[in-house]
């Protein structure tokens, strides 16, 4: 079985409510509300964000930490990114594992040369349309973001190009989108090292 990869379009809007209103009207779903704050990992050795972005280390890590806004269940994980083509942010592998312990995590985490750089702390609502999620987050310090998102183990050039048209034909504006992530954008603006 083909390994699956995420697909994303990294948007930072300038209206929120107009493009929700256009997903609503064409009939996407919520399916999900929940508050999030990531706790992002680099080398201790790094000075500044580009010292401790993907580019440079070869990894983007987090400790993600879950609260669903309907049930208040908590949850967390610590989850790992990687670049696909090691250039493109927009294509990434993705992999994931549930935590009971944060607090051990992170001494693990510290234990092995890491260190806690950035926290982005969100609001994020999930819609779905068509097979397609689209996560709006209200992120503390940067603002109203989307991430437009598929798994997919088709081409992925392809499922990108199709997730921009997408994008543009819901209201997006050229101009909004992200060549890197809101993560990126965050690290710029609130990273404290």
């Amino acid at each position: 079985m083909p390994k699956l990869k995420e697909v994303e379009v990294r948007i930072l809007l300038k209206n929120r409510k107009k493009i929700e209103n256009e997903l609503e009207r064409r009939g996407a779903k919520l399916i999900y509300f929940q508050s999030l704050k990531d706790y992002w990992y680099c080398p201790k050795a790094a000075k500044n964000y580009k010292q401790a972005s993907i580019d440079a280390t070869g990894f983007a890590l987090r400790i993600r930490e879950s609260v669903d806004r309907y049930t208040d269940k908590r949850t967390a994980s610590l989850e790992c990114k990687t670049l696909c083509d090691k250039k493109s942010h927009a294509i990434c592998n993705e992999y994931e594992v549930d935590i009971p312990e944060i607090d051990e995590t992170r001494k693990i985490l510290e234990s092995i040369g890491l260190k806690e750089f950035l926290l982005i702390d969100k609001q994020r609502m999930i819609y779905e349309f068509n097979g397609v999620k689209f996560c709006f987050d209200k992120i503390k310090g940067v603002g109203d973001g989307l991430e437009i998102e598929l798994m997919t183990d088709q081409d992925i050039e392809k499922t990108h190009r199709e997730l921009v048209r997408l994008a543009l034909e819901i209201g997006i504006s050229k101009k909004e989108i992200l060549d890197k992530s809101l993560t990126y954008l965050a690290m710029q603006k609130i990273a404290k090292f």
